[in-house]
């Protein structure tokens, strides 16, 4: 799969495929929508293709920081999975937010990147002041000679499936609902920094992650999960995210740490590891003594290796 960071008048030898969106989390919905230009590039002789953006239009429109699903470079691993030929993810910026629908579908869609068929969500939208929608794209594709398939929802529990829907559960720790709308366990994904060891001083060692600025958290609590290590070793892991209210060191910070189970414990510093979630145990407490705690982590970790049998 090639991947291209700016967009190139005949990067493609061929006609393409194109699948149009963010694709933050890359949930169920954004896997039908490029799975039908795989498909279409498959059948027609078509470049497949995603068309992106590094960054997430809604901040360069509101100038306000976006939460996201996902890392870039994750979101750019699970579409190579979906087995499309390219990704051009760019920057969207000031000159692709102020470019008029029309201008955009002509001289980016139909014209550098040679679209023949498009795949784009029912609530597609882009041009100036996000004008354009995905009807405006069906009609003009039907004019140049662009076949364009208008993607409709999927719904779960009577909702559509959206990104805004799963930050919501997931800031309301409902990781097991998120990994239901992404078609897979929902995780996060960082580099293991150096702690002040008080999980290895009460007997369950932890992996502190650092967790990059722009991702969403989910909700403060103790969770069951997986921890996929550097060297793709996958373990059982109990998840804590949250202020360690028992100890005098309580801060402000918010901690993600994995305790890995039944596992000898190893440095894993520096390393980048990804945690999936599979279930939330319980809320954060504090506890009158370090006895206290220990009992309770001791019941965290049993409990989770009952959830984590056969899942």
């Amino acid at each position: 799969m090639q991947v291209y960071n700016e967009i190139k008048p005949n990067c493609f030898t061929k006609n393409s495929a194109l699948a149009l969106g963010v694709f933050d989390g890359v949930h169920t919905g954004h896997v039908e929508i490029i799975k039908n230009a795989v498909e279409q590039g498959k059948k027609n002789n078509l470049t497949s293709s995603v068309f992106t953006f590094v960054n997430h239009p809604q901040g360069e429109i509101t100038g306000q920081k976006v939460k996201l699903l996902i890392t870039y470079e994750d979101r750019i691993e699970l579409i190579k999975k979906l087995n499309v030929d390219a990704v051009i993810a760019v920057e969207f910026n000031s000159k692709i937010r102020h470019m008029s629908p029309e201008d955009y579908f002509l001289q980016i869609l139909a014209g550098m990147l040679k679209a023949k068929y498009i795949s784009v969500g029912y609530d597609h939208k882009f041009g100036f002041n996000q004008e354009g929608t995905a009807e405006k794209l069906k009609d003009w594709g039907k004019k140049s000679g662009i076949l364009v398939h208008i993607n409709q929802p999927i719904n779960i529990n009577n909702e559509p499936v959206s990104s805004t829907r799963i930050r919501k559960d997931l800031l309301a720790g409902e990781v097991q609902l998120a990994s239901q709308l992404l078609g897979r366990l929902y995780f996060l994904s960082g580099t293991v920094t150096q702690g002040i060891k008080r999980g290895t001083e009460l007997g369950f060692p932890t992996a502190n992650l650092k967790i990059p600025e722009n991702l969403i958290i989910p909700a403060i609590g103790v969770y069951a999960g997986y921890i996929t290590m550097q060297d793709q070793t996958k373990k059982p892991c109990v998840i804590n995210i949250g202020h360690c209210p028992t100890f005098k060191e309580e801060t402000s910070e918010l901690k993600v740490e994995a305790h890995i189970l039944d596992f000898p414990y190893k440095e894993l510093y520096n390393q980048k590891i990804k945690i999936e979630f599979v279930d939330r145990l319980r809320d954060e407490e504090k506890f009158n003594s370090k006895e206290e705690l220990i009992n309770q982590i001791k019941k965290d970790c049993e409990i989770a290796r009952e959830i984590l049998v056969g899942v």
